[in-house]
């Protein structure tokens, strides 16, 4: 490769049309190419062009799905924020009442275990240390308090 590194900075600068990302390319194809098993490669030569050639290919697509996933900062105003609709927000708060509304007719233990997971996002285990009761336990509470709003929903 080191041999015919003009001609193959050439194919890969024909695809990028730069000379100085065609270099990086070659660069990383011969990082590759030292990795690799060369015994069974018939034409060393062909595979380094096509190695090249791919790689700047990649390149090439890596940039355009780069740009085709920004926005000029001058549209950033017109872009919708998330969440932000008022219905959504109250539809939420109101299931969120609900099933905080739910979880009340629970023992307190299975109450805070489930809040604990499902919403802050603590894992059962540190839940199981903190309670002081096994994993197990803590994953049939929380099965538990789901079951019980589901219950609860379904019937209302």
């Amino acid at each position: 490769m080191l041999e015919n590194k003009r001609r193959l900075i050439t194919i890969a600068e024909r695809v990028l049309q730069s000379k100085i990302q065609a270099e990086d390319i070659f660069h990383d194809a011969v990082v590759k190419a030292c990795g690799m098993r060369t015994g069974c490669i018939h034409c060393p030569m062909g595979y380094a062009c096509r190695m090249i050639h791919n790689l700047a290919l990649d390149e090439v697509r890596r940039r355009q799905s780069e740009r085709r996933k920004l926005v000029p900062l001058d549209d950033i105003d017109t872009i919708p924020a998330t969440g932000v609709d008022a219905l959504d927000c109250m539809i939420g708060a109101e299931a969120l009442e609900r099933v905080l509304s739910c979880l009340d007719d629970l023992p307190r233990r299975t109450h805070d275990a489930f809040l604990r997971h499902r919403v802050e996002g603590v894992p059962q285990k540190e839940i199981a240390a903190e309670l002081g009761v096994s994993t197990t336990l803590v994953n049939f509470m929380i099965r538990d308090a789901h079951r019980h709003c589901r219950a609860r929903f379904n019937s209302a």
